[in-house]
């Protein structure tokens, strides 16, 4: 089997699934992904595997398999995941960070505040989500932490969909894009410590966000 058709195959599953084209709760399997994305069931099998062990199918065997719904402790427990990680980068990226990733990282901001000014909808937000995501792995790889950066990006599911509903709310916007240019802005001051404190409230906000979000769209939700 191409192992690019599998990777394909993935990566559209899970782009529909961050996106709401597959929806919290409904029904899924090989065939039906097999049809969708007009490929074998092998693919189709694969992509559901991967995506069981990052959290975002379930797979009940000898019974059916779903789309998984958020769950709000996966997602706090996610996030802490993340937050821990990437603060404690912070004296790596520090001592070898260049103007050349901080110039990087600011074209990633300026592309999450361009999309920012665009009506919303899954396809914009998703890309905002991806590009957000650039703007802080620039961290996680000039401080050359590969392993941890692995781990934030495939363990993410719960917590990336509620950053993703956030931003369809599109009243935060302005929020992040002050973040961006703050951490940025003490990067280039090389005030670490400001840096340290700037980024825990940068990703503290996301828990005001999960309690907002579930409130709003509580279908989407397993509140476990």
């Amino acid at each position: 089997m191409d192992k690019s058709l599998n990777q394909q195959t993935y990566d559209r599953c899970k782009k529909d699934i961050m996106t709401f084209a597959l929806k919290p709760g409904e029904p899924v399997s090989a065939a039906k992904l097999a049809e969708r994305y007009n490929v074998s069931r092998t693919p189709a099998r694969e992509a559901l595997v991967r995506l069981q062990s990052e959290g975002m199918v379930d797979i009940f065997p000898q019974s059916k398999s779903m789309i998984s719904r958020i769950n709000v402790t996966r997602a706090r427990q996610e996030w802490f995941i993340r937050k821990t990680l990437e603060i404690a980068m912070t004296d790596a990226f520090f001592q070898n960070v260049t103007s050349a990733d901080i110039k990087e990282m600011r074209a990633f901001a300026e592309k999450c505040e361009r999309i920012g000014e665009q009506p919303r909808n899954h396809e914009s937000s998703y890309e905002y989500l991806v590009n957000d995501n650039k703007f802080h792995a620039v961290t996680y790889r000039v401080a050359g932490e590969t392993l941890a950066a692995d781990i934030i990006s495939s363990t993410m599911a719960h917590y990336s969909r509620i950053r993703l509903l956030v931003d369809l709310d599109n009243q935060n916007k302005d929020r992040t894009v002050a973040d961006h240019e703050e951490l940025i802005r003490l990067i280039e001051a090389g005030d670490k410590e400001g840096y340290r404190a700037a980024l825990t409230t940068h990703l503290g906000r996301v828990i005001g966000d999960i309690e907002q979000m579930s409130i709003q769209a509580p279908e989407l939700f397993d509140m476990g």
